[in-house]
């Protein structure tokens, strides 16, 4: 088994520019193509298209888990978001790894949020419906499936239980899923979940304070105003969101690996 890249040395080197964020993107990407496991999990998300995001995402989350690890003597992680499972399926795989007991948790709607079928019907609501056009531009589109037997199958073909993550099966601003989480707490939680602007500040504001000190929030599709030139950089709403609340929450944003920021927090 490689080493991986040291958390430490992410933080450490890290500068906000263009070429520093272009060459993170660059290595982190050739370190998960170099890694037969890293590899072979992203390989299998793509061509079944299990999920989006960027191949460096994977050595980025081994170099967090990993550290967490380190920092936490029972970890515990929650994505809000999970689409089909890429990102906790990762996080048990790498745990496995690594002999981390990392106690990971979900909010997900376990359901499609497709668009209408006709293209006219599409092309009038965009036109006359503000909210419909900033679903449309966030990617808030999702098609209809059995998104809990997919999870399913991407955690068992990797020698993984899906049935021992804690789901709520529901939106992250549900009343019943914000009671359920009201009194927890996280060393990780990435939020991946609605990317209107509405959406992702009430998670920003929900979750943020849940994080422990010395853990992390991952914020995907928030570097919209990052430097570079080699990678996506995620989406407006939710950059603007993140920058309104979580520097302003007792965060350091540490380092950025494409669209996903991390943010440590520090008090």
């Amino acid at each position: 088994m490689k080493i991986p890249l040291p958390y430490s040395q992410l933080v450490k080197n890290y500068q906000n520019t263009e070429l520093c964020n272009d060459q993170y993107h660059e290595k982190l990407t050739d370190l998960t193509r170099a890694d037969e496991l890293l590899s072979s999990h992203r390989s299998h998300v793509e061509k079944n298209k299990l999920g989006f995001g960027d191949a460096a995402f994977h050595a980025m989350w081994e170099a967090i888990v990993v550290e967490a690890g380190a920092r936490f003597s029972n970890p515990k992680a929650l994505e809000i978001g999970v689409y089909k499972g890429q990102v906790i399926s990762l996080w048990a795989l790498l745990a496995k790894r690594h002999s981390i007991p990392l106690e990971i948790s979900a909010i997900t709607p376990l359901r499609g949020n497709p668009k209408p079928k006709s293209s006219l019907l599409r092309r009038i609501r965009y036109h006359f419906e503000p909210k419909f056009r900033e679903l449309a531009k966030s990617g808030n589109f999702y098609d209809e499936a059995d998104y809990h037997a997919i999870i399913s199958k991407l955690f068992s073909d990797f020698g993984c239980d899906f049935s021992r993550v804690s789901v709520s099966n529901g939106f992250s601003t549900d009343a019943d899923v914000l009671k359920e989480h009201a009194d927890k707490t996280y060393d990780i939680v990435y939020i991946d979940g609605d990317h209107t602007y509405d959406g992702a500040l009430a998670d920003f504001r929900n979750f943020a304070p849940k994080v422990s000190v010395g853990g992390w929030l991952i914020a995907d599709d928030a570097g919209f105003d990052l430097p570079g030139s080699t990678f996506w950089k995620g989406y407006e709403s939710v950059t603007r969101a993140v920058n309104e609340v979580i520097l302003k929450a007792g965060f350091l944003n540490v380092f950025n690996i494409g669209h996903n920021r991390v943010f440590e927090r520090t008090e």
